[in-house]
């Protein structure tokens, strides 16, 4: 049975992978077999032969069949005892025995068999193997061996070649140097024998020449001699004939000349009696009246010394007057006026001067002694310190507004009142131990600093109340800030308004010191390899570069090594010591610019100032990009994103210094942010001006940097100082430059326009901070246009052919050969009824400088901006007399300008979305990488990002409410629940919308019982109260993450803070209180999500600040997303999750994608356009010049929107000489941008409007209008700047407006109030009243007493207006106070507001002017009423100027709005 089942698989059974089992299993059944074996031997031995008994047979039966039928695998099993064994069992189990021994033999035999032959198979084949081999090897070798041979001796027979070429050159050179020197001899031989043979010549030639010469001279001479002869004997009888003629005629007119003089002497001898007896007479007399004079010139003499010695005396006292008066002190003031009698005077000029001084002096004096009794009053108020500490808070607060006012009369209440500086130096002293949890000797400096400082200027309560919680710790936790602060604070330079800043930027600097010992280098490498985004090849070598230099040992000092950070002075020298040591370092540049900075920083805090590891490896990667060789391959463009915090302004500068510096180029710095701008620039202006260049100039010589701010006009005209360092436009001489996008593509235009020299960019490196500027998904072009005086003059005359309706005229002007002829013609056409519907105020105001109607830009008037239509206007309004007109002949790319530079570098906070990305990746080819957070490279310390908490009845982080009411009701839900935990910060959709949210949760809160404090608890941050009240939206901001109420209690609660947008980004919630971040910290409730990432990267970054905790609930309305949905087709999700949020990002991205992707073929045009403009304004100008060029190039400037870029090629391809393909494009054709639409009035069939629609003159539209005045006694504060004081300021600009804007049909009248109303003069016409009018002005002067009837005086000026007959009603008021004293019954300005909204007086327009802070009721009142007038139709300003510098500015902007009405361009 073995035996078979192992023949039957065969295959199987002895294939290799069976041998060891088939092994094992023969070892098992031959151990059975030899047990069998055994037993047979002894069964033999024992068994009788004839024994045949039927038990013994029937059991070796048995035994045999069981033997008989075991598997092979089993063998044999032992019997253990058994009766007798037959005999024949014995032979069946001998007979298997031998069967199975044979099979077992055949079985080995056969596995040696294939084992043989399979190792012989085995054996062969590594034989043939090794045999192939190594007759490849000998091959080869042999192959090896003749290649060698043949190219040594291909080298030999080469060198052989060579040798012999070069001896066969040395041959012929040696043979074509001798033939050139046989030549050169034959040459110079042949020179030498011409040279003798023309010297000779010439020599002859010169020879006979001077015999000839010589001979011809002779007989010139010869007969020159003969004339000479005859002429002189010929003179000599003429001579003398003459004389004697002469001589004649001589002696007979001396005689006739002596008979006269005889007469003649006759009579003057009587003569001279008849003089000499006059002259003795009036000598006589001229004696007496001389006489008379002196002694008449003695008199005057002496009464002219008297008065002399009177004058002298009188100003001789007046320097100590003016001293009170600049000095503040009111006694001294006081004083010395009492030494001057209103009898005692000076006559004459003298005398007006000295009285105009006394008057000055007496005012302010009132005005001080005004101040003194509010100051006294409000001293009354805290004599008793309320046990409040909210009153006493709003106490100081009114004391130190009492201080503010006195300092803007000039008062020093340090002189003047030294104990009410004292007591009030008290009372806030007391505020603050009680309301400041550790009170400490910084917090009383501060105070004792701001009390005594005598010019306060912008620093308010909520500034001082910033500075001490700044300062307020402990002095065993903050016990270095402390001392630091202390000494900042002590420091005699620095100014109140600096101490917040300056602490802020302390406690910065301590924080990062405070974990730069935890900072490690392969932490920060480990974080820098996760990037969110696969990185580009080139971003991801800068950084592999940064992080391989930038090594342990490598940084700029090993903190390890310092105990004691707080040296400064050790860590610097080991920042400089490296510098010195290893010029060939990769951080040397940033080393030096690092050490001055920390030197900087320790000379102004006393504080050790580092970069960090991130900081570091990140300014090494830009080191790296920098380095790069500019190629097509590489990317134009790196971008870092580098989170809020987390040092960017530094990186920006050390980068700017860097390519000044190392590389020799120019920086320019884009920051679209004015007053981060500014901020960052003053920040690292010093440090700028350390570092030095070579001037290429001066050989060997060096130059400090130069570094500019491009500011706007409004800061270059507050620029008192005149500062080099501010410019109106980007200076391409300056290093540095710190500017705005639009200041870059002004610089642009500039080149265009001017010296068209574009090839300066390639020295330029433009580094962004934040990527707006780069993101152009709107209009990317932007057109230039060039004068054209030939063409004014013919746009001129279609003008004055339209304005006389001479419609013969403008055809003529039409038909003209000239190829712009019908173009001007027809665009005049247009543009001349486009200028008539212009509306004032709106599109144009009139600027006094230019006399002319200016364009409107950000609410300013921009007198560059030029448009046809306004040009039509002021020519119909008689402003200007010419037409001005220009064409475009230049586009402009944006995205190019940026491209255009040598490299753009920058960090930016949120690279952006997908779409933004894409853009900016395609359009600059650029690379990113991502900047990790500070705190992430630390060991051990916490970093926190904002989370979504779970708030509200249905606990969910996100909110989708279906109307814009339930949104409120939620937000106040939310809101008000929340902030019993912690603060709370609302962001609105908009200004508007923050009024809504402000009203709604101040009435929830209302109803919640909170009662009057709803106003304190619900805060406003909006812009539009920033503009209005900065004071206010300060203290609402320092307020934002305080606790409510006094600190005594143990439960705390927080308020409310609305804000817009704009307070979203760029504005620091400061969150000290540890509960806070024990309950998960400020609570952001966003009630939009906005249309990019990065804004919403920037509305979370206004909590979890530095390690700080945060979280935010959004609680949007699904109305302000259904149109977008609508369109997608997806609706908005209601699970009450962040993935709503993501959603509205996600279709936000698709929206901006499509915007982007619309703007696609017009940026590809504009490129294109770009790009040939550039390279005929810069190569080819000659074309301009041609009438007919310039045609078709306007033409192409003008249809660009509606052609494809083979079209623009095409059309330039039509310029004489001028081939589009040569210059290089990066531009792609994808279509026409869009459609071509029919222009108003086509060029060939001009309709030219006549008759009823041609201007006419008219008579300007009648008007009245009320100047209506403050005459409390705070307008005679000098503070405006000049000489005058706030009133005065106010009655100057009204008489210039009386005499300038004023028609001669117009009604003016006065209305003053103070602590009553009066009407000075009523409404009386110009031209009968205008004496009347201005003595009335002039009369008037402010009151002594207090108060101020505001609301009383509008309403009095509103009932004036509305009996007026004119058609046109203005009302102008100025006031700079609160309302004070106004009827109970229009106590809040009810009976304006009535009037207002029941539209009693039509055609209104209101000016409000307001000066200094008034309370946000009033503001937001005055804001209401100017609303409704601009509803209802009407012109509507409210102009608030916190300086009473800005007077004057303010009543400008009247006159414009008034000189702009009389020209009629208020018509709608």
């Amino acid at each position: 049975a073995f035996g078979a089942s192992a023949k039957d698989s065969d295959a199987e059974f002895f294939s290799p992978t069976c041998h060891e089992s088939v092994l094992a299993e023969l070892s098992k059944a031959k151990q059975q077999v030899d047990e069998a074996l055994k037993m047979h031997d002894a069964w033999k031995s024992d068994a009788s032969p004839t024994s045949s008994s039927p038990r013994s047979r029937i059991m070796g039966a048995r035994l045999a069949d069981e033997g008989m039928n075991r598997s092979p695998n089993k063998g044999v099993e032992k019997v253990e005892s058994a009766p007798m064994v037959s005999a024949d069992v014995i032979e069946a189990i001998e007979a298997v025995a031998l069967e199975r021994r044979a099979m077992e033999l055949e079985w080995e035999a056969r596995r040696k068999a294939d084992q043989d032959q399979a190792m012989a198979s085995e054996r062969r084949a590594l034989e043939l193997e090794a045999e192939a081999r190594r007759k490849a090897q000998e091959e080869q070798a042999k192959l090896s061996k003749q290649l060698l041979q043949q190219y040594e001796s291909l080298v030999k027979s080469k060198e052989e070649e060579l040798k012999a070429r070069e001896r066969e050159l040395a041959e012929k050179a040696k043979e074509l140097q001798q033939s050139w020197e046989i030549r050169m001899a034959e040459k110079e031989e042949l020179l030498a024998q011409r040279e003798a043979e023309v010297a000779h010549d010439l020599e002859r030639f010169v020879q006979e020449k001077d015999e000839e010469y010589q001979r011809l001279i002779a007989e010139k001479a010869a007969e020159l001699a003969a004339k000479e002869t005859e002429l002189e004997a010929e003179l000599a009888r003429d001579l003398e004939r003459q004389v004697c003629e002469k001589d004649r005629e001589l002696q007979r007119r001396l005689e006739e000349h002596q008979a006269e003089l005889a007469a003649r002497e006759a009579e003057l001898e009587t003569e001279a009696q008849n003089q000499w007896r006059l002259a003795v007479e009036m000598k006589n007399k001229a004696d007496l009246d001389l006489i008379r004079k002196l002694g008449a010139a003695t008199l005057e003499l002496t009464a002219h010394k008297e008065q002399a010695e009177q004058v002298k005396c009188v100003f001789n006292n007046l320097p100590p007057l003016q001293l009170a008066m600049e000095g503040g002190d009111m006694g001294a003031l006081d004083r010395e006026l009492a030494k001057w009698d209103k009898s005692v005077g000076v006559d004459g000029d003298g005398g007006a001067v000295v009285q105009a001084v006394v008057n000055l002096a007496r005012e302010r004096l009132q005005a001080w002694k005004g101040v003194e009794v509010t100051f006294k009053e409000v001293l009354r108020e805290v004599e008793h310190l309320p046990t409040s500490n909210t009153e006493l808070t709003r106490r100081c607060h009114k004391l130190f507004r009492a201080l503010k006012d006195a300092q803007l009369t000039k008062m020093d209440l340090c002189r003047s009142c030294p104990q009410a500086t004292e007591r009030m130096c008290q009372v806030l002293l007391t505020w603050q131990e009680r309301t400041m949890l550790h009170s400490n000797p910084v917090q009383r400096l501060i105070i004792k600093r701001v009390v005594t400082c005598p010019n306060l200027g912008p620093f308010d309560f909520p500034d001082l109340d910033v500075c001490l919680r700044l300062v307020d710790r402990s002095g065993n936790s903050g016990e270095l800030f402390l001392n630091r602060a202390l000494a900042l604070v002590e420091r005699e330079k620095s100014h109140p308004k600096e101490f917040r800043p300056l602490l802020q930027h302390l406690e910065t600097m301590l924080f990062f010191l405070k974990h730069t010992k935890s900072e490690c280098i392969m932490l920060t490498h480990k974080e820098f390899q996760k990037q969110a985004h696969p990185l580009h090849p080139a971003a991801a070598d800068c950084l592999a570069y940064a992080t391989k230099r930038y090594v342990p040992g490598a940084e700029l000092v090993c903190v390890s090594k310092h105990d004691n950070l707080h040296d400064v002075k050790a860590v610097l020298e080991e920042i400089r010591a490296p510098s010195l040591a290893r010029p060939d370092d990769p951080l040397r540049h940033f080393r030096d610019i690092f050490y001055h900075w920390a030197l900087a920083m320790q000379q102004k805090f006393n504080v050790l100032a580092l970069p960090h590891h991130t900081q570091m490896i990140c300014l090494l990667a830009f080191q790296r990009f920098l380095q790069m060789d500019p190629t097509q391959q590489t990317p134009h463009t790196l971008l870092a994103q580098v989170g809020t915090g987390e040092g960017k302004s530094m990186i920006v500068a050390a980068l700017a210094i860097y390519v000044v510096v190392a590389l020799g180029k120019k920086a320019h710095i884009v920051i679209d942010d004015e007053t981060l701008l500014e901020r960052d620039f003053w920040d690292f202006k010093s440090l700028f001006d350390i570092f030095e260049v070579h001037a290429p100039d001066k050989p060997g010589k060096k130059r400090h940097i130069s570094a500019v701010l491009c500011a706007s006009e409004e800061r270059l005209a507050a620029n008192k100082d005149k500062q080099a360092c501010i410019v109106a436009r980007v200076d391409p001489d300056a290093d540095i430059c710190y500017c705005e996008a639009k200041h870059v593509q002004s610089y642009y235009a500039g080149i265009a326009r001017g010296r068209r020299n574009f090839g300066g960019y390639a020295e330029q490196v433009l580094i962004v901070d934040e990527v707006d500027a780069l993101i152009i998904d709107q209009e990317p072009n932007e057109a230039f246009v060039y004068p054209n005086a030939e063409l004014s003059r013919m746009a001129t005359a279609v003008a004055e052919a339209m304005a006389r309706a001479d419609h013969a005229a403008i055809q003529a002007i039409q038909s003209d050969a000239h190829p712009a002829a019908k173009r001007v013609v027809s665009e005049m056409a247009g543009e001349w009824e486009q200028g008539k519907s212009l509306k004032a105020h709106r599109d144009f105001v009139f600027a006094k400088e230019a006399q002319r109607y200016c364009a409107l830009q950000s609410g300013r008037a921009n007198p560059n901006i030029w448009s046809l239509a306004l040009e039509c206007r002021n020519f119909q309004d008689g402003m200007s007399k010419h037409i001005k007109f220009q064409e475009r002949l230049f586009v402009m790319s944006r995205p190019r300008v940026f491209q255009k530079y040598h490299r753009i570098i920058g960090v930016t906070g949120s690279i952006g979305s997908g779409p933004e990305r894409d853009f900016i990746q395609r359009t600059y080819r650029a690379a990113f990488f991502e900047v990790p957070p500070f705190l992430t490279t630390c060991r051990g310390c916490p970093f926190h990002e904002p989370l979504p908490v779970r708030v509200g009845s249905l606990r969910q982080p996100v909110y989708v409410e279906p109307t814009s009411q339930e949104q409120l009701r939620r937000i106040a839900e939310v809101a008000l629940a929340a902030r019993e935990r912690v603060p709370v910060l609302v962001i609105a959709r908009d200004r508007g919308h923050v009024e809504e949210v402000l009203a709604h949760l101040r009435d929830a809160a209302r109803l919640r019982g909170l009662g009057s404090a709803a106003e304190d608890i619900v805060r406003s941050l909006s812009r539009t109260l920033c503009e209005s009240d900065p004071m206010q939206w300060k203290d609402n901001l320092n307020c934002s993450t305080l606790p409510l109420g006094d600190r005594e209690g143990t439960a705390k609660t927080w308020r409310v803070t609305v804000t817009d947008p704009r307070g979203g980004r760029g504005t620091d919630y400061r969150v000290d209180d540890p509960d806070v971040d024990k309950q998960g910290g400020l609570l952001l409730i966003p009630a939009l999500v906005p249309p990019t990432s990065r804004e919403w990267t920037q509305f979370l970054g206004r909590t979890a600040r530095q390690d700080r905790r945060g979280q935010f609930s959004a609680i949007l309305c699904s109305d302000d997303y259904a149109a977008l949905a609508s369109k997608l087709g997806a609706p908005l999700p209601r699970t009450g999750g962040v993935e709503v949020i993501s959603s509205i990002l996600r279709w936000n991205e698709l929206e901006l994608k499509e915007r982007i992707q619309g703007s696609a073929a017009l940026y590809n045009c504009g490129l294109r356009m770009n790009e040939l403009c550039e390279e005929l304004f810069s190569r080819r100008t000659d074309l301009l010049d041609d009438a007919a060029t310039r045609e078709r190039l306007v033409d192409v400037c003008q249809r660009m929107r509606w052609m494809t870029v083979r079209e623009i090629e095409a059309a330039f391809s039509q310029l004489p000489g001028f081939d589009p393909t040569r210059v290089a494009t990066q531009a792609r054709d994808l279509g026409a941008p869009e459609k071509r639409v029919a222009r108003r009035s086509p060029i060939g069939s001009v309709a030219i409007p006549l008759g009823s629609g041609m201007p006419r003159a008219a008579a300007p539209t009648e008007r009245a209008m009320i100047f209506c005045l403050d005459r409390s006694c705070s307008m005679m504060s000098q503070d405006t700047g000049t000489a005058m004081s706030r009133f005065a300021t106010c009655s100057a600009c009204v008489h210039r407006i009386l005499q300038k804007q004023v028609h001669n049909g117009d009604a003016v009248g006065f209305v003053g109030f103070g602590s009553r109303v009066e009407t000075f003069a009523p409404l009386t016409v110009k031209a009968s009243g205008r004496r009347s009018l201005e003595s009335t002005l002039a009369a008037l002067k402010p009151e002594v007493a207090g108060g101020t009837c505001f609301f009383d005086a509008v309403a009095t000026c509103l009932r004036l207006l509305k009996d007026a007959r004119q058609q046109s009603k203005w009302l102008v008021c100025l006031t700079d106070g609160d309302d004070l004293g106004s009827r109970p019954e229009n106590s809040r300005g009810q009976m304006v507001t009535k009037f207002l909204a029941e539209r009693q007086l039509s055609d209104l327009n209101m000016i409000m002017i307001t000066v200094g802070r008034l309370k946000s009721q009033t503001v937001q009142l005055i804001n209401s009423w100017v609303g409704q007038v601009v509803a209802a139709g009407g012109v509507g300003k409210h102009m608030s100027e916190q300086d009473a510098a800005a007077i004057a500015s303010a009543f400008e902007v009247v006159a414009e709005c008034l000189a702009a009405e009389v020209g009629g361009a208020t018509e709608c």
